[in-house]
């Protein structure tokens, strides 16, 4: 073959060793793209498990098997340290061969293994970014000899770096090592969802020069699906758990306790159809994780299976996640409760069946969590969804009779099969971010001109959108902060609490960290809870798939102390939510008003459905506007940011609305106060003033807001909360077509009052 004559001897040796007796049609396109005569950045993208990283090192390695030494030759940078530790014994196994070492660098790696590369540096490096920008910090005198001869950077799961402030950070680290090095090494993505190849290749290199897209070919194993429908009653204290919830910024319970009879019905089925195999179950919160393993551990004892239950989340202990990985990959059977922890691409062998409780907050997700079953050849993809629902009570609204979880999780899986995806915003501000780079940079370079800094962040690409006076205007925020000053000589240094920002250990990552606790066991750490959600001693808490209870917290050293017990209660966490994109409403809205049924939706899924239709026909939620005697109902399904704008345009104006479920909105007045606010807004949508409203009145900045947004200027941040945050353009089209639906109705309403009028005088 072509590509394989290629390679270099010692890996095609290694390949034979290895036994393998073809190359892949994306791997040999990779190499011929790579080793070929004009090789140039480029986005690998095919399935999981499809040879991604083999198609990314063999051409790598061979490229680099002759000079190895005299500094890293090639970077790989993974989103995880589970990922990065995975995939150095692929690396490592490829370079037995070879000459050619490798190393890994993160939070876990001892001082011995960083010696080493510091001493001798050479081959493969294999980081995280928040390892590398510590490099860029604290060694920056280093990073000529450890970087200099730099000549490929691979970048995993890169869809996991789009469009956030992560990826911003990242991509501003290449150009600072190229600032500081020369080297500029070919990038090379790597991705199994991209929903918008342009952006990822506008993101992986802005200059212009070319990035070639190397795609797998269209098809995929058979596809097994089906969707269960599950009713649920609430308990009595549901409303009160809610409301508590609420106030404290928790996630949803899981509906809420462990011994909810709804939960148990999922264990029993999920028990009953995957017994006997190696299975992931994800589920839509870590609170929900917790109590569905403890529903399955206890009854797959009960019933005396031999299927180990483990659990797998970012709060858990690395022991904790590690005894999972290493159960899941000893071919007994196993099924992990887990998060988007094992989405990505970490070696956990054979997944025989997906199982998804509860809709996952974008359809990119599914299809990640769905490529972890299906890789043995002739083998299918089979995915379980389980969408608990209310049993709708006497006191439920329309709102609750039309399902409208159960909905997005049935829209989410229509547009999985249609191959349709998400697409990143990479062009956004990430002013976050920009803070955190600027400040990262001062420390690097001990000082440095404004001038300067300019190109080094503009030129980067991470910051799209960066001015020269939005960056002096940031400069005179940070100066009255006193995180940065200027010397008499014009260099700008840190100041006082610059200093005290960038020496604190949380500085390297660009994303919120909460205050934790860790939970120990007998001086065993098990997992870590959040400071503001701690339970108290005395209670009961499920973690690591085990219950416990809580014997002792101590503040001083932050720590949870608990004891094996029969009780059980999950934990809470912090929850967040990303905003719904619109076509995914759009579908919602079509399910809804259709009537074609799914032939995955079992009996109870396809009774849900018709229930959730019946209830949008009662309502009239084809209707964009229904005006009822004491208010206005607007039916949107038109992504969460079209509804965030119209609500704060009415709500800014004085009107009373409220949102529902960010698909609708309800507006309590008469068309006589809120269509003029809804008719100047459509003939001026004003941004600004939505965003000042946000910030003043909403507390916006420090309400979920990023981790460094607290130090922008107002005016900064607000343009970039209109752009990232609203949908101005969608939200004016919406508030028009709303006047004129008004209008319509009004007219209609007084012509026949009119008619009325005239029929009684008549008689």
């Amino acid at each position: 073959m072509p590509a394989f004559e290629l390679l270099h001897p010692t890996v095609q040796r290694k390949l034979w060793d290895m036994r393998w007796t073809e190359l892949r049609p994306i791997q040999a396109d990779a190499i011929e793209h790579l080793l070929g005569a004009q090789p140039t950045d480029c986005i690998i993208s095919s399935p999981t498990a499809s040879g991604k990283t083999e198609a990314a090192f063999l051409p790598v390695l061979s490229a680099i098997a002759d000079d190895p030494a005299g500094g890293v030759r090639a970077v790989y940078v993974g989103p995880l340290k589970a990922l990065i530790d995975d995939q150095f014994g692929r690396v490592e196994e490829l370079c037995t061969r070879m000459e050619l070492p490798v190393h890994r660098w993160h939070g876990d790696v001892g001082d011995g293994a960083r010696g080493a590369l510091l001493e001798a540096p050479a081959g493969v490096l294999l980081i995280t970014p928040e390892s590398l920008e510590a490099m860029l910090v604290r060694r920056p005198a280093q990073l000529p000899a450890l970087f200099g001869r730099l000549a490929y950077v691979v970048i995993d799961e890169t869809h996991a770096f789009l469009g956030t402030g992560r990826g911003a950070q990242l991509v501003s680290q290449l150009h600072r090592l190229r600032v500081r090095t020369g080297a500029d090494p070919i990038r090379i993505g790597l991705s199994a969802t991209l929903g918008d190849r342009d952006a990822a290749r506008r993101w992986l290199r802005r200059d212009g020069r070319p990035v070639r897209l190397i795609e797998a070919a269209a098809g995929s194993p058979e596809l097994k699906l089906r969707v269960y429908g599950v009713w649920r009653r609430e308990p009595p204290d549901a409303e009160r758990d809610a409301e508590r919830d609420a106030e404290r910024g928790a996630e949803p319970a899981p509906a809420a306790s462990a011994s909810d009879p709804a939960l148990g019905e999922v264990a029993a089925r999920i028990l009953g159809s995957c017994r006997g195999k190696t299975n992931l179950v994800f589920a839509g919160s870590k609170s929900m994780i917790e109590a569905l393993a403890d529903e399955l551990a206890s009854r797959a004892k009960a019933a005396s299976l031999g299927d180990e239950i483990v659990v797998h989340h970012g709060s858990l202990a690395k022991e904790e996640r590690e005894h999972a990985e290493a159960r899941l990959r000893s071919g007994l059977p196993c099924t992990a409760v887990c998060s988007n922890t094992l989405e990505m691409g970490i070696d956990i062998g054979t997944i025989d069946e997906v199982v998804q409780v509860s809709p996952p907050w974008s359809v990119a997700s599914m299809v990640q969590r769905l490529g972890r079953s299906g890789r043995r050849p002739g083998t299918a993809r089979i995915l379980r969804g389980f969408f608990i629902e209310d049993a709708p009570g006497p006191d439920a609204t329309i709102w609750d009779r039309l399902h409208l979880s159960f909905l997005r999780g049935v829209a989410a899986v229509e547009l999985m099969l249609e191959r349709w995806l998400e697409a990143p915003d990479v062009d956004r501000a990430n002013l976050s971010a920009l803070v955190h780079q600027l400040l990262s940079i001062l420390a690097e370079t001990s000082g440095i001109r404004a001038a300067d800094l300019y190109p080094r962040l503009a030129e980067s690409g991470a910051f799209p959108a960066l001015t020269r006076a939005d960056l002096a205007a940031l400069l005179r925020e940070l100066g009255a902060r006193d995180l940065i000053e200027q010397l008499p000589d014009g260099a700008l240094v840190l100041g006082l609490a610059g200093i005290e920002l960038v020496e604190h250990h949380g500085f390297y990552a660009t994303f919120k960290t909460a205050i934790e606790f860790q939970v120990l066991h007998q001086g065993r750490a098990l997992g870590t809870l959040p400071e503001s959600l701690l339970p108290a001693a005395g209670e009961h808490l499920l973690l690591a798939g085990r219950r416990w209870l809580v014997e002792e917290i101590d503040a001083e050293r932050r720590c949870v102390h608990v004891s094996p017990s029969r009780g059980r209660q999950p934990p809470r966490f912090a929850s967040g939510q990303p905003d719904v994109a619109p076509s995914l409403h759009a579908r919602m809205r079509d399910l809804l008003l259709g009537d074609a049924v799914p032939a995955y939706l079992d009996e109870a899924a396809a009774r849900m459905l018709a229930d959730a239709r019946a209830a949008a026909r009662q309502g009239e939620i084809a209707a964009p506007l229904r005006l009822l005697d004491d208010r206005a109902v607007v039916s949107l399904f038109a992504g969460t940011r079209v509804q965030r704008t119209l609500w704060l345009a009415l709500v800014s104006a004085g009107q009373r609305a409220h949102a529902v479920a960010d698909v609708a909105l309800e507006i309590h007045a008469g068309t006589s106060a809120w269509l003029p606010v809804l008719r100047r807004f459509a003939e001026a949508p004003d941004g600004d003033a939505l965003a000042a409203y946000a910030e003043e009145r909403l507390h916006a900045r420090t309400a979920g807001a990023e981790k460094y947004d607290e130090y922008l200027p107002s005016a900064l941040w607000r343009r970039s909360y209109a752009r990232e945050r609203l949908d101005l353009d969608g939200a004016a089209a919406w508030a028009g077509r709303l006047v004129v639906d008004a209008a319509e109705a009004e007219a209609a309403e007084a012509a026949e009052a009119a008619g009325a009028a005239g029929t009684a005088e008549e008689k």
